[in-house]
């Protein structure tokens, strides 16, 4: 008796550690995924994002120098770039093609040479 009984908790206790683990799972999944953009004189790290038309993404911006932003005029975006901390924007592109990012704070006599391409592809 004590044997079935201990079996019986050990799968109650295993099936309530698989439903935990799916629904941390599930609840990661839905969290946007995170891009890191750094700038500084007078460039972006990437140059280059490629995100999907329609989904949300957290791009994680911070400057390594002065401050700067990220400007993405066809789509609506101008995130700022402080140094030293960090600027989560929520960013939900809703047209695909190529579109150029720059600058939109001067930063200095190399701001207009600093740009990132973002592709936004359908799927």
């Amino acid at each position: 008796m004590k044997h079935r009984k201990l079996v019986t908790a050990a799968a109650v206790f295993t099936l309530s550690f698989a439903s935990t683990i799916a629904v941390n799972a599930a609840d990661r999944s839905d969290e946007p995924q995170t891009i890191e953009v750094h700038s500084k004189k007078f460039a972006y790290e990437p140059a280059e994002i490629t995100l999907v038309k329609g989904t949300t993404y957290k791009l994680h911006l911070t400057s390594d120098d002065v401050p700067h932003s990220l400007r993405i005029k066809a789509l609506g975006l101008n995130g700022t770039m402080k140094p030293g901390t960090f600027n989560d924007v929520l960013f939900t592109p809703d047209q695909s093609g190529d579109f150029k990012a720059d600058c939109g704070l001067y930063c200095g006599v190399g701001h207009t040479k600093m740009s990132l391409t973002v592709h936004v592809t359908d799927k």
